[in-house]
C-alpha cells in the first residue's frame, strides 16, 4: 500500500531552499518517492494560518516513507529547513479505512 508523506510550511526565510531542495530530491528518489505535489501558498479553505508553501510525496509503502524520512543524510537537512521558520509534516498511509 502507497505511503504520502504531506508537508506545510511556515517560512521567515528561504535561504536555506537552494541547498536542500536538490539533496532532499535526491534522497526522496533514493528511498522510492516522487513529488506528487509542490508549490508556495496553497488555496487554503479552512484553519487559521495560511502556510507558506506545501508539498505532497508519495512512496510505495510506508516503511519507504518512513525510512526516507529517519535517513541519517535526511537529518541535517531537516535542520537547515527549520532554519527558515517551522513546518508541519505528515506521514500517511494509503487506502481508507471505515
Amino acid at each position: 500500500m502507497k505511503a504520502y508523506v504531506f508537508g506545510l510550511l511556515y517560512m521567515e526565510s528561504w535561504e536555506w531552499y537552494e541547498k536542500y531542495h536538490p539533496e532532499t530530491a535526491k534522497l526522496i528518489s533514493l528511498h522510492g518517492g516522487k513529488y506528487l505535489a509542490s508549490g508556495v501558498k496553497p488555496d487554503m479553505k479552512e484553519g487559521e494560518i495560511q502556510p507558506s508553501a506545501y508539498v505532497l510525496l508519495e512512496f510505495p509503502d510506508l516503511e519507504s516513507a518512513e525510512k526516507w524520512y529517519e535517513d541519517p543524510q535526511y537529518q541535517p537537512l531537516i535542520d537547515l529547513r527549520k532554519s527558515g521558520g517551522r513546518s508541519e509534516i505528515f506521514v500517511i498511509p494509503g487506502g481508507t479505512e471505515t
